[in-house]
């Protein structure tokens, strides 16, 4: 009686669990990543945080409702002109042409941004960090010559985790 009764529960919850998207995932990710960074101007009290990409991309980042990462505000920047990306420390790439992504990369070089985007031709054109979804599993890439030509520091933590690739910037 007592497993029937806890059947019946978890199975009401599971008919009112809301999905999580991927883009969420993305999004909750992008954040995480943030968190295990640090940046070379780190008495900055602001971090932003711009998210290039479609309305289902912008409001997924806007749905997080993040306050702080590690005592910095954030402050969460719709990108969707490419325009400007001069103050992000964080850039989101969603759902972006290669080709814009790529001019993109090109303009922040020598910039101290973590840029985040998904695929490993992200990692080609000159991005950081490339999330793919694999076998229903999100696997987190990143491309370390890229970040080892910037101030960052992105936790071992983080790098333990990760597939590293070795491509160097803005080559294909």
């Amino acid at each position: 009686m007592i497993v029937w009764a806890l059947l019946c529960i978890s199975y009401h919850k599971s008919l009112y669990a809301k999905p999580i998207d991927k883009q969420s995932v993305l999004a909750a990710l992008t954040l995480n990543l943030a968190r295990f960074t640090t940046w070379p101007d780190s008495d900055n009290p602001v971090l932003n945080v711009c998210v290039i990409g479609n309305n289902v991309v912008q409001t997924s980042f806007s749905n997080l409702n993040v306050k702080t990462i590690n005592g910095k505000k954030v402050q969460l920047l719709n990108r969707s002109r490419l325009r400007p990306l001069e103050h992000c420390q964080v850039i989101f790439f969603g759902d972006l042409k290669k080709n814009l992504a790529k001019r993109a990369l090109i303009d922040i070089v020598g910039q101290d941004t973590l840029t985040i985007g998904e695929g490993i031709d992200f990692l080609k054109a000159g991005g950081m960090v490339a999330l793919e979804q694999q076998r229903g599993k999100m696997q987190l890439n990143i491309n370390l010559p890229v970040v080892q030509q910037t101030g960052l520091v992105v936790s071992s933590r983080i790098l333990n985790l990760a597939t590293i690739f070795e491509f160097p910037a803005g080559k294909e």
